[in-house]
């Protein structure tokens, strides 16, 4: 990603790229469109906590699927993604620990 602003349609653009190539940088991807999701709207109608919702748990279910048995496996590949800093180490259980508002939420 560029240090340019990236909009949240190509940031969801970039995601669905990622998801065929490289589960780890997609499911970053995921959590940095969550976190986005979590402060702007987007235009579409729905309320920013439920869009912000889906994208933690697309990035909570990727992430369980990756291996995380060791710490090189859960190291995050970049330091930020879309303008959203990423924590160092990233696996469900920080999606889960950091979005935990939106995850308990009834959106």
């Amino acid at each position: 990603m560029s240090s340019r602003p990236v909009s949240l349609e190509e940031l969801e653009a970039t995601f669905e790229r990622e998801l065929l190539t490289d589960k780890r940088a997609a499911a970053e991807t995921a959590y940095a469109l969550a976190c986005r999701h979590r402060t702007e709207y987007d235009g579409s109608g729905q309320h920013p906590f439920k869009v912000a919702k889906e994208w933690a748990v697309r990035a909570i279910k990727i992430l369980d699927e990756l291996p995380a048995e060791h710490i090189d496996q859960v190291t995050s590949t970049r330091m930020s993604v879309g303008g959203v800093d990423l924590p160092e180490l990233l696996h469900s259980g920080v999606v889960r620990e950091r979005l935990a508002d939106l995850l308990q939420s009834d959106w």
